[in-house]
């Protein structure tokens, strides 16, 4: 399977998951992640690591991303150009683990200049886990 058609599958996949609530993301139609979630495992205390989202624009329309919103301990840059149609975004997060030992679980929320029938921006969340060590 190509990389399109199984992005296309993870979005039927992940709207079906959501019918539980009767609610579906409307961003779900126009992009998907192609992770969700990531964990960089285990690092000792005051290491830094690097990870990178990945996400296809599935819609349309260009998507534009507005603001990535995360808490101070991570440092985060994204796409700044605008994401025509079948092409890739992507949101680079670094963690300093410096003075931290603890387990991490860090909610990053992707909000974009395009909007739903309603005018609400388009916003995603990604997550970062994992466990800091003390030295």
């Amino acid at each position: 399977m190509d990389s399109k058609a199984l992005l296309q599958c993870q979005t039927v996949t992940r709207l079906l998951s959501v019918c539980d609530t009767g609610w579906i993301n409307p961003a779900d139609a126009h992009l998907a992640f192609d992770l969700d979630s990531l964990d960089f495992g285990t690092l000792q205390q005051g290491e830094v690591v690097s990870l990178q989202y990945s996400f296809y624009n599935l819609g349309p329309d260009t998507l534009q991303i507005r603001i990535v919103s995360a808490c101070d301990c991570l440092d985060v840059n994204w796409t700044t150009v605008p994401i025509p149609p079948g092409e890739r975004g992507y949101i680079d997060v670094v963690y300093d683990s410096t003075g931290r030992a603890e387990p991490v679980h860090k909610d990053i929320d992707v909000v974009f200049e395009n909007t739903d029938a309603q005018g609400y921006p388009f916003v995603k969340r990604v997550v970062l886990k994992g466990n800091v060590k003390r030295e």
